[in-house]
């Protein structure tokens, strides 16, 4: 079953035993299956009846003429799967099942030009050849509503229900070039949910500047006389609003009068105008049409103008509003609600009802006072719950009564509940888009803020009719919190925050250069290290090169007996394999350590050799390793050590390494009976 929201419902439940007769013991209606109301066929009176505190006062049990239990003014809370039990003394127990859909409505459509400003009534005016936008934005309803885009009665464009957390539907119309054919043109947005109840609808008339079609001077019959005064008619056809019309002799400017045009009646039966030479008959009159007409005769001394003639066209009274208006009052508290038509003579009655549970009761004419601009003014105000429904108006002229009347829905009236699911869209170094999802409005009508603090400064405030906003002027890297809450005429909701962070400019800038190529960090990092440890190692083979002919020792401090175990180990655990790239030569499998406090200290850290290499061919190397004692070279190697370096000199100033390895022993006083090898 499926009800709209703020309207009733009826559950049945038969209670009738089936023959022969049996007495009823229980009723009791689950939610959800939990309890919410029960009859006790067994008491009598009113305590017989238990309802749950969701539905003390709108929720009543009748027996007669019918089982059924009634729920009025329903809320979005009460969607659920009912249940009915009915016990009987006898008979066997039953049971019903209902699965109730509760339809909210949507709010009534606004319809929003490029400007994102909203039009009321007419758009525009525009210039012909112009393009248009418009766009139709219906904000809440569950499901989510249909929108169409409306010309008379052709539907030009639709959007589909889509569900989403924004609670928002918007609809484009585009009309890429404007023509002669949309002036005044009435385009429509409807939105629906349900066929409970009439789509929600609102209308706007295209207003369009239009260029005049045609230009020309009237012949005269009759020559122009020297030193007599004429008259000289120029016409224009087409231009709204009327052509301003100049007047030229040669290259000078003459000063002329810019006659009104009032519409010119030419005869077109099939559109009911009849125009004779004495006389014009109007068929199938229109409310439009209704104005002054005057009678304009020409012969060769000029034109002859009738006085004007007032045509009034008789009509019944339409409301200017056609959408089912919402109206949110509290009880004990006086509410106005306006009804405003359209009619010709003026509506001297009005009748205002009100429809809900307890049926359609007029309202009595002293609430409501009927002004002389044919505006009728209601004064209600609500004293309990049951004071909640439909009101509809009705207004009477000479025409006879309106057909379809003014609807108003009269809703308690509540503060609005806060924005809800905000999140950032277009987060910039100075501003930023902020979208929310709107709560429930109360009733009335609706207005959402934003705050950004920054500490205890604040240094925005916007307020707009959808809870969307784009807050500038926020400034680049700071960290602001946002502040969002709802406000209608009942007070304000409660809070909701955000934090978020605007860029700074460096972070900009970069993001701005790296476009189109995103590195990640640490790979940066790493390529920038290996880079600079592939320089330091041919930094550290070219000084070695250089100082070949002379004993190389390392000026290192004395290393603890554990830690030269650690560095001993270590280099053990990682022989070089390739011979193509090598990086260090292992000891001899001959050799052997003698005493731990004879294992050799650690080379000095990387950084700190790192910053002493000089370029090579510098004249003097701040990284010199000073004698410490003596130096050995291997027996039978020495003169070939010294062509070898050589060599490695000169290919090195030239530009290219050798490929040839060579062997160097050191022998010093820490690194006694010890031997390093380098390459």
């Amino acid at each position: 079953m499926s009800v709209v929201s703020g309207g009733d419902t009826t559950l049945p439940c038969d209670s009738h035993s089936p023959p022969p007769p049996d007495a009823l013991l229980l009723v009791v209606w689950y939610k959800n299956n939990i309890p919410i109301y029960s009859y006790d066929g067994r008491v009598k009176g009113p305590s017989a009846h238990w309802t749950d505190a969701t539905l003390v006062g709108r929720a009543k049990w009748h027996l007669s003429p019918q089982s059924v239990l009634h729920i009025r003014n329903i809320v979005p809370t009460d969607r659920a799967l009912y249940r009915c039990r009915v016990d009987f003394k006898v008979s066997p127990t039953r049971n019903y099942k209902y699965m109730l859909q509760v339809i909210e409505l949507p709010e009534k459509p606004k319809i929003f030009d490029e400007k994102d400003k909203e039009v009321i009534g007419t758009a525009g005016p525009y210039v012909e050849d112009s393009s248009l936008k418009l766009t139709c934005v219906v904000s809440g309803g569950k499901p989510m509503p249909r929108i169409r885009w409306w010309k008379e009665d052709k539907i030009i464009t639709q959007l589909d229900p889509i569900e989403d957390e924004t609670r928002l539907s918007l609809l484009e119309l585009r009309i890429p070039s404007l023509n002669r054919n949309h002036f005044e043109a009435v385009y429509g947005c409807t939105a629906d949910n349900t066929p409970l109840v009439p789509p929600l609808r609102v209308n706007v008339q295209i207003q369009l500047y239009l260029r005049p079609l045609s230009v020309e001077i009237l012949k005269r019959e009759q020559p122009l006389s020297v030193g007599q005064e004429t008259d000289i008619t120029c016409k224009t056809v087409g231009a709204r609003p009327p052509a301003t019309i100049t007047w030229w002799l040669g290259d000078i400017k003459l000063v002329g009068k810019t006659p009104q045009m009032g519409q010119v009646m030419t005869h077109n039966q099939r559109a009911g105008v009849i125009a004779g030479s004495a006389h014009l008959a109007l068929q199938g009159v229109s409310r439009d049409q209704a104005g002054q007409y005057v009678c304009v005769a020409s012969n060769v001394e000029g034109d002859g103008r009738s006085l004007p003639v007032s045509l009034q066209v008789i009509y019944k009274p339409t409301c200017k509003n056609a959408m089912t208006a919402i109206v949110g009052v509290a009880v004990n508290e006086a509410a106005r609600v306006a009804c405003e038509v359209d009619a010709f003579p003026l509506p001297k009655n009005f009748q205002w009802t009100l429809n809900n549970t307890l049926g359609t009761t007029e309202l009595d004419t002293s609430k409501f006072t009927i002004e002389k601009s044919g505006r009728s003014i209601l004064t209600y105000m609500p004293t309990s719950d049951m004071d909640y429904g439909s009101l509809v108006c009705r207004a009477t002229n000479l025409a006879g009564q309106q057909i379809e009347p003014c609807r108003y829905t009269l809703l308690p009236a509540v503060k609005p509940d806060p924005p809800a699911n905000c999140s950032t869209l277009n987060l910039t170094d100075d501003s930023v888009e902020v979208k929310c999802v709107a709560g429930y409005d109360g009733g009335l009508q609706t207005t959402f803020f934003v705050e950004a603090w920054e500490a205890d400064e604040l240094i925005a405030n916007v307020s707009t009719i959808f809870p969307i906003w784009k807050l500038q002027g926020l400034g680049s890297g700071k960290a602001l919190q946002l502040v969002f809450y709802a406000y209608n005429s009942r007070g304000r909701s409660e809070i909701t925050t955000l934090r978020i962070h605007t860029l700074s400019t460096l972070a900009l800038n970069t993001e701005a250069k790296n476009n189109y190529m995103i590195i990640d960090t640490n790979w940066t990092l790493g390529i920038v290290a290996v880079s600079l440890g592939t320089l330091a190692a041919v930094a550290v083979i070219t000084v070695l090169a250089r100082r070949r002919q002379r004993p190389v020792e390392y000026d290192v401090p004395l290393q603890t007996t554990k830690a030269s175990k650690g560095a001993m180990h270590s280099s053990n655990q990682s022989p070089i394999q390739d011979d193509k790239n090598p990086d260090v030569v292992p000891l001899g499998k001959d050799f052997n350590y003698t005493r731990d406090s004879e294992l050799p200290p650690e080379p000095p850290p990387y950084g700190i050799a790192l910053s002493k290499i000089q370029p090579v061919g510098a004249s003097k190397s701040v990284h010199s390793l000073h004698d410490r004692g003596k130096t050995l070279i291997t027996p039978g190697s020495e003169e070939q050590s010294i062509i070898t370096l050589t060599e490695d000199r000169r290919s090195l100033t030239s530009g290219t390494l050798s490929r040839r390895r060579e062997v160097v022993t050191t022998r010093t006083t820490l690194l006694t009976n010890d031997r390093e090898s380098c390459v």
